[in-house]
């Protein structure tokens, strides 16, 4: 059993142990602001890019989960939306998400208020569309990618009301790759894809 789904397995084994206790059960839906980073930018011919592009977005999620004893356990569901990034002066890619996590959370405190801090593991289906141009010559192409993928979660609560903020990252994507207009080979851009959020939850 390799190390992914030795955590999964973990993950899973956990939250079927608490199902079976007693536990406020909730759904939650939430809505959010993000900044996605392209970060450490470079093609798999290996030339680095110069910067980590940051780009607005918004993220759109569900829940599913319980709390019992000041932890919550949750699997949540979430879409973040496209966003158009600059890699170099000829290089665009828009980026989109879905990502799918199991939650670990500790929520110190009574259901008036309470505090919100843990983590998130599973997995997460990128899409990359590629657009570069250079002169006269052009590359058009499009690559998906599903990854292994974390978060770490901090927040607020107070009665059926949250607001959460994640540092989530998806791990390397990369964009489409093939021949340009030209007839030249085009390398796929590759870059870390990491999202930082803040959501209003609603749990019900």
């Amino acid at each position: 059993m390799n190390m992914r789904n030795l955590i999964i397995s973990i993950f899973l084994s956990l939250f079927a142990f608490t199902s079976v206790c007693m536990a406020e059960q909730y759904s939650a839906v939430s809505l959010g602001y993000t900044k996605h980073i392209a970060e450490d930018p470079h093609d798999s011919g290996g030339t680095t890019y110069y910067s980590d592009p940051e780009e607005n977005g918004f993220v759109l999620g569900i829940a599913l989960g319980q709390r019992s004893d000041g932890i919550s356990t949750e699997v949540e569901t979430n879409y973040y939306s496209e966003v158009s990034q600059k890699l170099t002066s000829d290089v665009t890619v828009d980026v989109s998400t879905f990502a799918s996590m199991l939650n670990v959370m500790a929520t110190p405190g009574e259901n008036e208020i309470y505090g919100i801090i843990g983590g998130g593991v599973g997995f997460g289906y990128s899409m990359v569309d590629t657009s570069y141009t250079s002169g006269s010559t052009t590359f058009n192409g499009d690559e998906s990618t599903f990854n292994f993928g974390y978060q770490l979660i901090l927040g607020l609560g107070a009665d059926n009301y949250e607001v959460v903020f994640k540092h989530s990252n998806f791990g390397e994507v990369e964009g489409g790759s093939g021949t340009t207009s030209a007839g030249d080979t085009y390398n796929a851009d590759e870059f870390d894809n990491v999202y930082n959020s803040i959501a209003f939850r609603i749990k019900y």
